[in-house]
C-alpha cells in the first residue's frame, strides 16, 4: 500500500509511521510545500532496489537479463519453495512481514514514572 503524507503528518506521527511502515510495508510519500519531498520504505524493500540497482551497475547485464530470460523460457530453473527446502529455510516466518526490532526503546527520566508531568526540553 502506497499513502502520500506532508511533512507536518509525519513529524506529528512519526511513531505510528515509523510502526506501519515496519509491520505491514506500506510506502509514504512525503510532501513538502504541496510538492514530493521523499519517500519512507522499510529496510528490506530499499535492500531489493539497492541489489536491483547493482546488478543494472554491472557491464554484462543485459547479457545476464538475457541468459536468465532463455533459461526461464526453457524451464530451467527451481522454485523458490525447493530453493528455500534446500537453504533449510522452510517453517521461516514470511518475508513480507519484518518481525519487531528487538528491545524497544525504554522511556527515561520523568517520562518513565507513572504520574509524572510530561515536560518538552527546548533545544539550546
Amino acid at each position: 500500500m502506497e499513502r502520500i503524507i506532508s511533512v507536518t503528518d509525519l513529524v506529528r506521527h512519526a511513531a505510528r509511521i515509523a510502526e506501519d511502515v515496519e509491520t505491514t510495508g506500506t510506502i509514504y510519500r512525503i510532501t513538502r510545500g504541496g510538492r514530493g519531498s521523499m519517500v519512507l520504505v522499510d529496510e528490506d524493500y530499499f535492500d531489493g532496489w539497492m541489489a536491483a540497482l547493482d546488478e543494472l551497475r554491472r557491464p554484462d547485464w543485459q547479457a545476464a537479463w538475457a541468459e536468465t530470460s532463455r533459461d526461464i523460457a526453457a524451464g530451467r530453473g527451481r522454485s523458490l519453495d525447493a530453493v528455500t527446502k534446500e537453504l533449510g529455510l522452510e517453517g521461516s516466518p514470511d518475508p513480507t512481514r519484518r518481525a519487531p526490532a528487538r528491545g524497544a526503546a525504554r522511556l527515561r527520566g520523568a517520562k518513565a514514572r507513572p504520574g509524572a508531568p510530561r515536560t518538552r526540553r527546548r533545544a539550546p
